[in-house]
């Protein structure tokens, strides 16, 4: 992705190792005479610029609330701008099922819908607000031709597209819709109805998630789930194919519900506990993905992980293991988990929730939307002093500002350091908006604008300060350097935003 950018008094050349690298070309050349609206005059010089990390990427939640074609066309177009390369779009999750699966139409002629039916029949009941009705974000698809123009306008873009489909944890949508199948079909066709059912309808098992279902983990001990997880494997696959060939299957994985599947007996025959049978399922699904011919297998970092110990990464058929690694609560005990699993083995994006979750407020005020499990507060100069080489130069305060003690922290849980060799799993970072209190394009907007600019700057660009030893002249360094983008940001790079109607936050 790498470019040259050559621009004299009587000529202009842009080179690049690959398509995308003149791409960022054109896009720092766009740049530079969109910040001189005065004159239309741009500075002669030459720039050899080149991506700091490969994963450069913004997570989008488009199953807890709906956002469709057009929101996420407008997000694409941001992300080219400042050489964003990866949209990872989370399409399923408890509250909806937002893909088409065209063999599968109750996925979301019922998944994707909310209503007040007491039956399942006909939708899931309402989620976070929603209300009674399918007339609001609660309800809502991309059909398999609005998904195709989306991987087109993103191929034309150099951005991958990754779907996510949350499993085990994290289905109750998709249980719903199988379940709704299996009593439509059962009386006429027992065979069809039990095809993909999802759970064990001799399951007595008794649970409460995180987000408080007790219905929302698939059955990994039944044949009906994997051939499930196949046929969605299959029809996205051929949805990719002619577009932007799919690179890996990402099953998310993350905050299966303690207490699963203890009194199914499907799983009882297996003689294994709850961890261990989550384990087999990633095996199996591994071999699964490996044989329709992907390289990947990506999920959150608790998918594939038991308690602070990673899987068998021997076992994990794919040439890729990607994790995702949210959970950095310093005070928690859990910052370290990313060193150890890329010293397993496994690649590792960074995607911090303490800094690069866009779903937690700007300020701790009570006029400002958003989450506040991981912290109160995320403003945009905190994800631009994000400090992605050493994750353990990020622990200075915990989720209510208060300083940490680092040394505490270390002594209590561990802080395992990365080794070199393992360094090259560090693939990159990636922000994330998750729209559980998210109803509106605008609000949209406004939670990851600017901070997406922020997040860029980091992904692509190591700063002068990150090389300062911690202390005074690392802390000025970086506030000159804060200094330098807000100015960048107020006098020219939110005047383009608004060219583009984007509702940032001011």
């Amino acid at each position: 992705e790498a470019y040259e950018l050559i621009i004299e008094t009587d000529h202009i050349d842009i080179f690049g190792i690959d398509a995308a690298g003149v791409m960022h070309g054109v896009q720092s050349l766009i740049a530079l005479y969109d910040g001189d609206t005065q004159s239309h005059k741009i500075p002669t010089g030459r720039v050899i610029d080149y991506p700091r990390f490969g994963y450069r990427g913004q997570h989008i939640d488009i199953g807890r609330n709906f956002f469709g074609l057009e929101d996420i066309k407008r997000i694409i177009d941001v992300m080219s701008m400042y050489k964003l390369n990866k949209l990872h779009l989370h399409v399923t999750d408890d509250e909806g099922w937002r893909l088409e699966i065209p063999s599968l139409p109750e996925l979301t002629d019922i998944g994707s819908q909310r209503c007040h039916d007491l039956t399942g029949m006909e939708c899931i009941m309402p989620q976070i607000g929603s209300g009674p009705n399918k007339d609001t974000v609660g309800s809502g698809y991309l059909s398999v031709a609005e998904y195709k123009e989306i991987l087109k306008y993103a191929n034309d873009r150099h951005i991958e597209v990754i779907p996510e489909f949350d499993v085990p944890g994290h289905a109750h949508a998709a249980i719903n819709a199988m379940l709704a199948r299996y009593h439509k079909l059962k009386d006429a066709d027992m065979p069809a109805a039990t095809k993909y059912l999802l759970t064990d309808l001799n399951d007595t098992s008794e649970y409460l998630s995180v987000q408080y279902f007790t219905d929302n983990a698939i059955n990994p001990c039944m044949q009906s789930t994997y051939d499930f997880m196949e046929k969605v494997i299959d029809e996205v696959i051929e949805m990719h194919k002619d577009i932007q060939p799919l690179q890996a299957f990402n099953f998310g994985g993350d905050e299966v519900p303690n207490g699963a599947w203890t009194a199914s007996p499907e799983c009882n025959k297996m003689g294994l506990d709850a961890t261990e049978i989550k384990a087999e399922f990633v095996y199996r699904l591994s071999e699964m993905v490996r044989d329709k011919g992907l390289p990947g297998l990506y999920g959150w970092e608790d998918g594939l992980m038991y308690g602070e110990a990673p899987f068998n990464r021997s076992r994990i058929a794919n040439e890729n293991a990607l994790a995702y690694f949210w959970d950095n609560v310093w005070e928690w005990g859990r910052g370290q988990r990313s060193y150890i699993m890329a010293n397993a083995g496994f690649q590792v994006v960074l995607s911090h929730a303490t800094h690069l979750y866009f779903d937690h407020p700007y300020e701790p005020d009570p006029e400002e939307r958003g989450y506040y499990w991981a912290t109160r507060i995320v403003p945009t100069r905190k994800t631009y002093s994000y400090a992605p080489d050493d994750i353990y130069e990020n622990m200075l305060v915990d989720g209510n500002g208060v300083k940490i003690d680092q040394d505490a922290i270390c002594e209590k849980f561990g802080c395992e350091q990365l080794n070199e060799d393992s360094r090259k799993n560090i693939m990159g970072i990636q922000g994330q908006v998750w729209t559980e209190t998210i109803r509106t394009s605008e609000q949209l907007d406004y939670m990851l604008f600017p901070r997406v600019l922020a997040l860029a700057e980091r992904a692509w660009h190591k700063a002068r300060w990150e090389s300062i030893p911690e202390g005074s002249g690392r802390d000025t360094a970086r506030d000159q350097d804060w200094d330098d983008f807000a100015n960048t940001l107020g006098y020219h790079e939110l005047a383009r935003l608004d060219k583009m109607d984007v509702k940032y936050r001011v």
